[in-house]
């Protein structure tokens, strides 16, 4: 007599009641009420990724339609009677499978049409399974568009997919729409362990959480992981195994990778690559997770990244450390920049080539610093912060300004000059908000109030002055440097030539210099204690040095 074949865990630990699916409380539990109300839907769409339990629920809710040992529908099926028994085997005469990939055509869902109106052999009702639903064409779509709509009332179809953005909107409208979930870290891992508590097996807390991580969510993935380390151990399994069989980088590598990049060391990050193309491993796979570390890094600069990362304790406090080597804007370049390099280099042939040329880039070259930070930066200077030598800069910026403004009385004459001291009081505060207000031109004064004209191509500058913040801060600076403007409005007009008055406007394009003349320029230039501090604190050189002529005095 023939040996039993083996059944693999996926299936032998397949849920056959809605309590045993994990993971999808909300989806079993509407099912359940709906049933137990009798409100029970002729079409179903079921959305999600692979092996969370869509067709699992689909059986599920056939048995419950169709259990035998109960006289109406039931959200708690016997599972012993013919009909459950034929149902979880796949092979009752009037719960119909189909799989929507291979029966995708007009002839196909023809068939089903013919058939559908024939009542059940043995069941309450007739169910329609069909997999893989996106696979259909869009004439076979639209041929099952009426039926889907008025089906008999002996009739359920269930609809299942991984793309649902591929099924025509006029289907999704005609069923019941149900998202299944990736399962969390937690679940999954108590399920493997409850698995290999009956299998009376053996597997230490760290492989489980690896073998969770690998699975992404995925029940069915996780225990077809599960049943090849098993054959693989034999004994206990070990947080190696998992690493060995799934090809997996280990976690260290990546941290040791992370401390290469900030310690931007070469030839540790070339040899950090070198290791993981002796031992075998994917690069495509490696970059994926170095995406996801330093995913983890940016939430470890959150309050409370134990809310977002379903990890061990110990490993959250390790990635913590690393999180700490760099800022928040250095984690989302670098991952920016690992993300841009997952663009097509699965089809990459020189895979090596492009992530080590990309960790050299990132060692070599300095992370870029954004146009907010450096905004940031100086106005700490004009403010009387620390200079990397530890000395305050403040005071020597702070001696060519006046203590205590001289209030003015803004007219038409001097209008403009008023402004412009409005404004250079605003950069003390606001460096942002300086830049905007080059582009505003004082018109009139109307009572208390100075109307700004702006440039009606860009009314998005009038937006940002309208912000409650901007505002607050311009009104400010009229009530402290002026006797009759207290507020202000802005208008806009088509404005030609301007120039905000506040910057002096080269009179002509100063000729080429020669090598010698520009290294003199910029040794000229950093004598002045100003410009070697801004340079000293952004680690910067002096490119070229352009001189500011001033426009002619008006007699």
């Amino acid at each position: 007599m023939a040996k039993p074949s083996y059944l693999v865990l996926a299936r032998k630990w397949r849920p056959q009641t809605f309590d045993e699916v994990v993971g999808q409380e909300h989806i079993t539990r509407t099912l359940q009420n709906a049933i137990r109300s009798g409100r029970i839907g002729h079409a179903f769409l079921f959305v999600g990724s692979r092996g969370i339990g869509k067709t699992t629920t689909a059986r599920i809710l056939a048995k419950a339609l169709n259990c035998g040992a109960a006289d109406a529908p039931t959200p708690t099926p016997c599972c012993a009677c013919e009909n459950c028994l034929t149902i979880a085997a796949g092979n009752n005469i009037d719960v119909i499978e189909i799989d929507g990939a291979s029966n995708n055509s007009v002839d196909d869902v023809r068939e089903i049409r013919e058939h559908v109106r024939l009542v059940p052999s043995s069941s309450r009702f007739k169910i329609y399974v069909i997999d893989e639903v996106h696979q259909l064409s869009l004439p076979a779509f639209n041929a099952l568009l009426k039926t889907l709509e008025e089906p008999p009332p002996h009739a359920v179809f269930i609809l299942a997919t991984t793309e649902v953005h591929r099924i025509p909107a006029t289907i999704i409208s005609r069923c019941q729409r149900y998202d299944f979930r990736r399962v969390g870290l937690n679940t999954l891992c108590g399920l493997l362990r409850r698995i290999l508590d009956a299998e009376g097996l053996a597997c230490s807390d760290e492989a489980l959480y690896a073998i969770a991580r690998a699975a992404d969510g995925g029940v069915r993935d996780a225990e077809s992981i599960l049943d090849q380390l098993v054959s693989y151990c034999r004994d206990e399994i070990t947080f190696q195994d998992v690493f060995d069989v799934l090809g997996l980088v280990d976690w260290r590598v990546l941290h040791a990778l992370c401390r290469a990049v900030h310690d931007k060391d070469v030839a540790k990050l070339l040899e950090i690559v070198d290791d993981v193309v002796v031992n075998g491993k994917d690069l495509a796979q490696f970059v994926q997770e170095i995406l996801q570390f330093f995913r983890n890094l940016l939430v470890c600069k959150t309050d409370e990244p134990e809310k977002l990362l379903a990890l061990p304790a110990e490993e959250i406090a390790e990635l913590r450390q690393s999180a700490e080597r760099f800022t928040l804007t250095e984690i989302i370049r670098l991952i920016e920049q690992f993300a841009e390099l997952t663009k097509g280099f699965d089809s990459q042939h020189a895979q090596r080539v492009a992530l080590e040329t990309l960790l050299i880039r990132i060692a070599t070259v300095a992370i870029e610093i954004s146009v907010d930070t450096v905004l940031e930066k100086l106005v700490q200077l004009g403010q009387g912060g620390v200079s990397s030598h530890g000395q305050a800069v403040g005071p020597r910026l702070a001696a060519q300004r006046k203590t205590e403004p001289v209030k003015q009385t803004m007219a038409q004459p001097n209008m403009a000059e008023v402004w412009a001291d409005v404004v250079e009081r605003i950069a003390e505060s606001s460096m942002p908000l300086r830049l905007w207000l080059r582009h505003a031109r004082p018109a009139r004064v109307d009572g208390d109030a100075l109307e700004l004209e702006l440039d009606a191509a860009q009314p998005q500058i009038c937006d940002e002055l309208e912000k409650p913040e901007n505002r607050a801060a311009i009104e400010a600076a009229l009530d402290a440097l002026t006797t009759n403007v207290s507020t202000y409005r802005c208008a806009l007009a088509i404005l030609e030539n301007h120039e905000t008055p506040t910057h002096n406007v080269p009179s002509a394009n100063p000729p080429p210099k020669s090598a010698g003349e520009r290294a003199e320029a910029a040794r000229q230039a950093m004598e002045d204690p100003h410009i070697a501090e801004v340079v000293e604190t952004f680690k910067g050189n002096i490119i070229a040095v352009k001189e500011n002529v001033a426009p002619p005095h008006e007699e």
